[in-house]
């Protein structure tokens, strides 16, 4: 059976370059779940450019749908990633500077965080 996951970053990227409350990804991963899509991937930055907490925490808790949650390996966004309990996490390298991800992620480096993030996400 093919499936299809879509990433709805950008649609919060707009919202938040025009300073208002709409489009709302919450909205938008509800719509496209209705629509038969498999899972959303969404991507809590640092700099909350695109996703903010309140839209991870939200898209997470709709029943039935697979999120896998893009984050960075600082502590504090680990932390958030571990409450928030997404159903996937990717661990992405992130650069403050950088308008999408440019690097690789060095993976003996980040061994901890992912062994950390693995048996957090499975309790």
């Amino acid at each position: 059976m093919k499936r299809l996951g879509v990433n709805i970053d950008h649609v919060a990227t707009i919202r938040n370059a025009r300073g208002e409350a709409h489009p709302d990804p919450v909205l938008v991963a509800n719509f496209i779940k209705k629509k038969g899509i498999d899972s959303i991937t969404i991507h809590l930055r640092e700099d909350r450019r695109h996703i903010k907490d309140i839209d991870a925490k939200k898209i997470c808790k709709i029943k039935d749908l697979k999120v896998n949650l893009e984050i960075s390996t600082k502590d504090e966004i680990v932390k958030k990633a571990v409450k928030i309990k997404p159903s996937f996490v990717c661990i992405v390298p992130e650069n403050r500077k950088e308008i999408t991800t440019e690097g690789g992620l060095d993976l003996e480096k980040n061994k901890k965080i992912s062994k950390q993030l693995s048996i957090n996400l499975k309790n």
